[in-house]
């Protein structure tokens, strides 16, 4: 989940960056300049184009923060289930040994009822 989440961030990036080259060159063309005839609409679209930049740039920041904050719980999780996994290995280890010293025990321990055998 969180490698496509930074994959769409990249993809976003990316055409964040197309944009505003695209912004860029058109800037050097005066727009709302009173000697181009050049409609309204244009420079409002240039405004709005760049509204939506500035809300695309904040939405990257938040999902890359938000995928930071998703990492660092993976990370947390993967300890905590590794410490886990240790935690059950050692128990198994524990288990087997109290079972075969358990079954020695019963083994080794002289029968009551071999003593009246004649």
């Amino acid at each position: 989940m969180l490698a496509a989440k930074e994959e769409q961030l990249r993809e976003f990036q990316e055409e964040m960056a197309a944009l505003k080259e695209n912004l860029l060159e058109d800037d050097k063309e005066p727009c709302c300049l009173p000697q181009r005839s050049v409609p309204k609409d244009t420079c409002s679209l240039y405004r709005e184009n760049d509204q939506i930049m500035t809300s695309l740039e904040q939405w990257a920041k938040q999902q890359k923060v938000a995928n930071e904050k998703l990492g660092n719980k993976l990370r947390e999780q993967v300890k905590y289930i590794a410490k886990l996994s240790g935690e059950k290995e050692s128990f198994l280890l524990l288990y087997t040994r109290i079972k075969k010293d358990s079954h020695n025990q019963v083994t080794h321990t002289p029968s009551v009822l071999g003593q009246f055998i004649w």
